[in-house]
């Protein structure tokens, strides 16, 4: 993972509030919402970014996360909007 540890980190800065990035192995990368579990994938590691932007502008995911004052509903890591 070494030469990608630093587009790993810089997705997971701006995109991981609302998407799980992983890059587990050379030429695979996962991106995965956090409200409909959806998983994106990639093979190589410019397309994760077009990837996410493309996904999240046909359909943004909530940034407003279910903390330890605000349960989560089951099988969601996000409160709805509102």
């Amino acid at each position: 993972m070494g030469e990608y540890t630093e587009p790993l980190a810089e997705l997971r800065h701006h995109y991981g509030s609302a998407y799980i990035i992983e890059h587990p192995e050379p030429d695979v990368w996962i991106a995965q919402r956090r409200d409909t579990r959806e998983t994106l994938r990639a093979d190589s590691h410019g397309e994760p970014l077009d990837r996410i932007r493309d996904d999240y502008a046909a359909h943004p995911v909530s940034r407003r996360i279910a903390g330890t004052d605000r349960p989560e509903s089951p099988g969601c890591r996000f409160l709805p909007e509102g």
